[in-house]
């Protein structure tokens, strides 16, 4: 059987197109492998589920704002500026760098807040995040004025 020039061009297109689609699927596949890879590798400090949390000094007994928390069951205050926050079950704040911000809407003052992570422990449990809020009206001193929100990686 003879072929035209048109049936073995569109033969051959064929076949190119057919190697293409076979050479895009292997790529595929091969980026996702790699990106599962770094998806489940993970660090030696990624222990756990990241957490967030917003604090309202609430007069000096400290609360969690429910709707923008998720990852700590408590917060509590063993003096004025001076917070701990208990994470829930699967966080970790040990070996993350978690970050304080001050919320402007529950303060009561200007201040800004601090995470601690002090291996005395001696205010917070090893087990709880520990966050200082300071003012500065000529010198620097702990408040119970400054709300913060809290983000564990």
């Amino acid at each position: 059987m003879i072929r035209s020039h048109t049936q073995q061009q569109e033969g051959s297109n064929a076949r190119t197109i057919r190697r293409l689609g076979a050479a895009l699927g292997v790529l595929t596949l091969v980026g996702l492998m790699a990106g599962a890879t770094f998806a489940f590798a993970g660090s030696q400090g990624d222990q756990g589920m990241s957490a967030y949390a917003l604090v309202d000094p609430n007069g000096g007994s400290p609360r969690l704002i429910a709707g923008h928390t998720n990852g700590f069951v408590s917060v509590s205050s063993p003096f004025a500026g001076d917070y701990c926050l208990t994470p829930a079950p699967g966080v970790d704040v040990i070996h993350t760098a978690a970050v304080a911000s001050e919320e402007a809407f529950y303060s009561f003052d200007a201040g800004f807040p601090t995470v601690r992570y002090d291996p005395t422990h001696q205010n917070c449990s090893v087990s709880q995040l520990e966050v200082k809020t300071f003012v500065d009206h000529q010198t620097i001193s702990l408040s119970n004025q400054i709300a913060f929100t809290v983000l564990v990686p």
